[in-house]
């Protein structure tokens, strides 16, 4: 198999306005290094994106197309990118432009100070003021859960040593997170100032929903700070409930409480019942989880790649690296 000294993961979704303009700023860049590839995701678009991936592949064989079978999700295309790249360096990078592909120089210098991982730090993000904040909740989890370094900051803009990629890919549940399996499989880790340009085409499809699903698959997936925070409260409210019947029982012996009755039974009741099942919800996030990862939830399902070009259109289930 012919080396490949760099691969750029792009995951795509009703990208068409920006795909022919992506390509060829990239090819402008990656030119200079002559073994390159890049691997293009379509996560079930809605528009011509697909169509216009098989224009690009026809016209250069160095572009490498796959299509799933439904919408899985960012960070599972970029999963099924890594487990097809072959570069030693592995970009990855989103498809509208807001990442300039100018700056793709920028990472290969750093990580090739010694770095295992090197993610793009914008001067300034262009993105919407609830999606930066989202970020910045991520971010301080992400030290929080993996004890990330305070000034490190992560991003989708990101270059990947090879060594790093082939433990990634060893992940294979269904809710995977990059950033995540990147901090627990290594803290050699970078940032390289770049530009974040502002949205030229379409609309975001980054929403306060997935923001909460990434945060949710993050504490579930990644901690046992929900666990832990069932623990601590139970402790806390079996203390509070033993003080108050240690109270009423004293208060009854010396009569110097009239107990109130009914009603503040029933809020009693009430409270430690709403956090009883608070507890029952979170617990049952996890096992929601376990029960993905043993019933063989896949991570990506393909429908038609250019890896498999001879088997156009036929349906792939696809599990693990070729």
């Amino acid at each position: 198999m012919k080396r490949v000294f760099i691969s750029v993961v792009i995951p795509v979704y009703n990208s068409e306005e920006s795909l022919n303009q992506l390509y060829d700023r990239l090819t402008n860049v990656l030119t200079r290094y002559n073994d390159y590839e890049i691997i293009l995701i379509d996560d079930n678009s809605q528009d011509s994106s697909y169509e216009i991936m098989k224009q690009l592949r026809f016209l250069d064989h160095r572009i490498h197309i796959i299509r799933h079978m439904r919408n899985f999700g960012q960070h599972n295309a970029i999963m099924c990118g890594l487990n097809y790249a072959q570069g030693d360096y592995i970009v990855t990078m989103d498809d509208d432009l807001q990442n300039p592909p100018e700056e793709i120089p920028n990472l290969l210098s750093k990580i090739q100070e010694g770095f295992d991982v090197v993610i793009g730090k914008p001067f300034e993000k262009k993105h919407a003021a609830y999606r930066n904040f989202g970020s910045y909740l991520i971010g301080k989890s992400f030290e929080k859960i993996f004890r990330k370094p305070v000034g490190l900051k992560m991003s989708s803009f990101r270059i990947i040593s090879k060594r790093i990629v082939e433990q990634l890919v060893q992940y294979k549940g269904p809710n995977p997170m990059i950033d995540a399996l990147i901090l627990s499989n290594t803290l050699n880790i970078a940032n390289a100032e770049v530009r974040h340009d502002e949205r030229e085409f379409g609309k975001s499809n980054y929403s306060i929903r997935k923001s909460i699903n990434l945060a949710m698959d993050l504490l579930v997936n990644y901690s046992t700070i929900p666990l832990k925070f069932i623990s601590s409260s139970g402790f806390l409210f079996a203390l509070i409930g033993l003080c108050i019947a240690t109270y009423a029982f004293l208060g009854k012996i010396f009569s110097f409480v009239n107990i109130a009755g009914w009603a503040s039974i029933v809020s009693l009741i009430s409270f430690f019942s709403g956090i009883i099942m608070i507890s029952f919800g979170i617990t049952g996030e996890y096992l929601i989880r376990i029960i993905g990862q043993t019933s063989q939830q896949k991570q990506f399902i393909i429908r038609e790649s250019s890896y498999l070009e001879t088997e156009t259109k036929k349906e792939v289930t696809h599990v693990g690296r070729y």
